[in-house]
Formats: C-alpha cells, sequence, structure tokens
C-alpha cells in the first residue's frame, strides 16, 4: 500500500478507539494485543478521543497502514451501530483508506465489560476492604439514581444520530458538477446555470427530508426512564445498554465516601467528601481512577477466558480479524 514509509510508528495496523492515552481502551489494548498478537503483527493503538475523529484520523493515517477501528455503541441498537459503521467502512474505502474492519462495541462503551460481577467485584473488594454484598448495595442506590441521566442521554442521542443523516454538506451537492474539467489543454468551468439548477433541486429534497424526521426527544425520555428507573444488579440491561463510565464514576465516588481512600501522604484510608460542583469531583476522583484502572484491565484479561461466550467470541472476531489481514 501506499505511504508505507510515512507512518509514524513501527506496527503493521493501527488499531483506533476512543479514549485517550491513559484511558480503558488504551490500558486494555496494548495488553490484550500484545499477548493475544504480540508482534504477529505488531499494533499500534491510536487513541482518537472521540468516534467522530477517527474519521479524521484514518483518512491521516489510513493510506500508510490497514486500520482496525472500533467505535462505542453509545446509545444506539446494535443494527444501527453496525449499520453506521458499514458507511464509515464505504466512505473511507472510497478515500483509499485501507479498512481491516470498521466496527463499535456490543456494549454501550469499553468500560461496561468492566461492570462484569467476575471483574468489578474482586477489584472493588480488595480496594476498600469491603464484601461483594457491600458493593452490590452501592450499586442498588446507584442505578435508580442514574436512571434520569441515562435515560436523556438515550434521548439525545436519538435524535443526534436522526439529525446526522440529514446533514447537507453531502446532499446538497450530491450529483452535481461544480468542480473545473480539462478540455482542449484548458480548465473548463462546469454550467453554473445547470449547477444552480441542479442545487435548486436538492436543497428541496433535503428540505422535505428534514421535515419527514420524527424524533421525540420526550416520548424516548419518557419509554426509558419507566423502563430503567427501578433497575437493580440482578438486572442485566445496564451493563450492556448505559453509560458505564458513569456506572463506575458514582461507585468511586460512594465507596470512597463510606470506606474511605488512602491519604496521600499517611497512607491511611480515609473517607472522602463529595459536596463540590462537578469539576472539583472529576477532579478529586481523577487519581482514584487511574489507580483503579490498571486492575480493572487486568482482572477483565485475566477472567476473559471463562467470562459469557458473547463477550470471549467478541474479542476473539477482533483477534481474528487482524491476524488473518495480509497487506
Amino acid at each position: 500500500m501506499p505511504y508505507l514509509s510515512a507512518y509514524p510508528r513501527p506496527g503493521q495496523v493501527a488499531l483506533l478507539c476512543e479514549g485517550d492515552v491513559i484511558g480503558y481502551e488504551a490500558t486494555l489494548f496494548q495488553k490484550w494485543t500484545g499477548a493475544e498478537l504480540g508482534n504477529d503483527p505488531l499494533v499500534d493503538i491510536w487513541c482518537c478521543g472521540t468516534s467522530s475523529s477517527m474519521l479524521g484520523i484514518s483518512d491521516a493515517i489510513g493510506r500508510s497502514r490497514p486500520i482496525f477501528v472500533i467505535e462505542d455503541r453509545d446509545f444506539r441498537a446494535i443494527d444501527e451501530a453496525r449499520d453506521d459503521c458499514e458507511r464509515h467502512r464505504k466512505d473511507r474505502e472510497s478515500r483509499a483508506v485501507k479498512i481491516i474492519s470498521w466496527s463499535a462495541w456490543n456494549r454501550s462503551e469499553i468500560e461496561n465489560y468492566l461492570l462484569e460481577p467476575a471483574v468489578l467485584l474482586p477489584v472493588f473488594d480488595t480496594a476498600f476492604g469491603c464484601s461483594d454484598d457491600d458493593i452490590i448495595k452501592a450499586i442498588n442506590e446507584i442505578l435508580p439514581a442514574l436512571a434520569l441521566f441515562q435515560a436523556s442521554q438515550y434521548a439525545m442521542a436519538r435524535i443526534r444520530r436522526a439529525w446526522f443523516l440529514t446533514d447537507p454538506t453531502s446532499a446538497l451537492l450530491s450529483g452535481l458538477r461544480f468542480r473545473p474539467e480539462w478540455k482542449d489543454k484548458a480548465m473548463v468551468m462546469p454550467d453554473h446555470l445547470a449547477f444552480r439548477s441542479g442545487l435548486e433541486k436538492n436543497c428541496s429534497a433535503w428540505t422535505m427530508k428534514a421535515r419527514e424526521i420524527k424524533c421525540d426527544a420526550v416520548a424516548d425520555f419518557d419509554a426509558k426512564l419507566d423502563l430503567w428507573k427501578s433497575c437493580q444488579w440482578h438486572d442485566e440491561f445496564w451493563r450492556s445498554d448505559w453509560a458505564g463510565k458513569e456506572i463506575l464514576h458514582w461507585l468511586r465516588v460512594a465507596m470512597t465516601s463510606k470506606f474511605g481512600w488512602p491519604n496521600a501522604e499517611s497512607g491511611v484510608r480515609e473517607p472522602l467528601d463529595w459536596m463540590m460542583n462537578r469539576e472539583k469531583r472529576e477532579a478529586q476522583d481523577r487519581p482514584i481512577e487511574a489507580a483503579l484502572r490498571p486492575r480493572l484491565v487486568d482482572q477483565f484479561l485475566s477472567v476473559l477466558p471463562s467470562l459469557a461466550a458473547e463477550i470471549r467470541e467478541e474479542f476473539e472476531k477482533i483477534k481474528t480479524a487482524i491476524k488473518g489481514y495480509r497487506l
């Protein structure tokens, strides 16, 4: 493939994910690809922050290395996420980007896999010197309190996806000639009257399409809140369909408030006060999350062979796709 020598890293494959360079995806994929693939092929992890940023990163490096992309599913249905990913794949391949796979997690995001009991309970038991029942009790208090937030995010995601499909940047110019051509050894401007007429028709069609969008945020919110407001530990949907990072955040808040966290100077565990605004709360939480993150990732990787078949098969599919790809 072209531009091989322009690639700034040593690997043969680039794996694009969301999150940042110290996030769960980076930590997990660096360890997992190292253990499962080694140098056959050597995989570089590119953390893109958000799913929209993946489009830009894929454009930037995808002609120098084959790329494997995995997005957060967020609040999309699995089929919707697959359709979106297929659209991204076709668009990037039309730009000569080499795609091994453009996919989305089966669960909402990577943090949701860490909510599995076999991962979450032993890590938090050890970190907080508590029992499984203590953690489950905290979760049972957190989930109903988070239901409104999760339902609101679901409703907003539905609207965002519906309106994304009406993006005018490509629809308004579809089928129109607006670039010059080369004829008789000279540049020739397209027919401006034909362009204007076509643009007028496309604008009319786009306006009609926008009017046909049916997305009721209030109805979507009501439906999910009614379904989710009484959820508890024994329910399964929150592990798959909710924003997992938010659950982990509030669990850390609840556990450090009750069981404390080691003081940086004395090392003695002290209960933390969380009566503060969001900005200060997140700043206080960062070092706690940083300390627990590698423990959760290591526990996940250690129990992965014994987790549910759907999880094992999802990771095996990633491994097979990358290992089987050849330039």
